[in-house]
């Protein structure tokens, strides 16, 4: 894609892992939650700037966001970890 930097995360790649967070979190308050919002800010620095954009929609206020309670099933931090593994694989 023209203007996207080489080895930053593209426009299509922030689309695909926030569709699958929007298909994989069971509920709305997810979105508020410190483990995705950490997800969030990692793919925002890895983005480029056409990409930081549509990230920053989902972006919650340190007085919105609330502290992970502890889920035994956490789907943004397995997809956080997933992106973290093939990161390092590159």
């Amino acid at each position: 894609m023209a203007g996207e930097g080489q080895g930053r995360l593209t426009t299509a790649q922030v689309e695909a892992f926030l569709l699958r967070l929007c298909k994989d979190i069971p509920r709305p308050e997810c979105w508020s939650c410190e483990c995705l919002q950490g997800f969030r800010a990692r793919l925002e620095l890895d983005a480029t700037e056409v990409a930081k954009s549509i990230l920053a929609k989902h972006k919650k206020s340190p007085q919105q966001t609330h502290s992970y309670p502890g889920c035994e099933s956490c789907p943004p931090a397995g997809i956080f970890a997933e992106y973290l593994m093939r990161k390092r694989g590159r």
